[in-house]
């Protein structure tokens, strides 16, 4: 789903209500209300004109938002229009990467893959944590030994102002998947020790396919990966 577009049903016919059909081309600029949207986009409605419409939303939006919209293609089935930003067409990153760490906590596949979309960056958590999340494609992840189903990695870093930075990156291949933690040193690598079983039991309910954990206290001598810009002032 494009991230900054709505597809609104019948803006330019006879809508049921009986309002007369809005005059509309591309690149007219209009001004609606935000009547109802799911949090993780999909099927809403949207006040255009005084007219309530069924509309195709993003993730992002709220009841009673109220939107600067740009016409992109107008015809008798459907209305496309862009949302235009104050800021010159930009979207608020802040606002949207704030959202996507909302997301994200969801514990839902399909709203994680939409958060990082609306990110584009860091995962802003709450409580001033951050994520710094990397996903390699997997024809270009390193294959298991032996060959057989292909694999992928992905690496994140979560960002705490309280426990500093921990480390995660998981492989995953024909054998199974494999998870490695990287903590700062001290009792939370106890604790993240004592804690793999439910993460082992985590990624085989996620993958259907045997896992491996592993934890690691991060050297002292080692510097913690910087956190993004804007999270906090580093760590003590």
């Amino acid at each position: 789903m494009n991230l900054e577009q709505i597809t609104l049903k019948g803006a330019t016919s006879d809508p049921a209500s009986g309002a007369r059909p809005l005059a509309l081309a591309a690149g007219k600029d209009l001004v609606a209300r935000v009547v109802s949207a799911p949090l993780g986009g999909g099927r809403g409605l949207i006040s255009l004109a005084g007219v309530i419409l069924e509309a195709r939303v993003p993730a992002g939006l709220a009841a009673g938002q109220s939107l600067h919209l740009r016409v992109t293609r107008a015809d008798a089935e459907e209305l496309v229009v862009r949302i235009v930003r104050d800021d010159g067409g930009r979207p608020d990153q802040g606002a949207s990467a704030r959202l996507a760490g909302e997301l994200a906590l969801r514990g839902d596949g399909d709203l994680l893959r939409v958060a990082l979309g609306l990110a584009d960056g860091p995962l802003w958590l709450p409580g001033g944590a951050a994520a710094t999340i990397t996903i390699e494609p997997e024809d270009e992840a390193e294959g298991d030994a032996g060959g057989g189903e292909g694999g992928g990695e992905a690496a994140f870093t979560l960002h705490c102002p309280d426990l500093g930075a921990i480390e995660v990156r998981l492989r995953i291949g024909a054998g199974g998947v494999r998870a490695g933690v990287v903590t700062p040193p001290g009792g939370l690598a106890q604790r993240a020790e004592a804690a793999l079983p439910d993460l082992i039991a985590a990624l085989e309910r996620a993958t259907g396919r045997p896992a491996a954990a592993a934890v690691l206290a991060r050297p002292g001598s080692a510097p913690p990966p910087a956190p993004p810009g804007g999270a906090f002032d580093g760590y003590a």
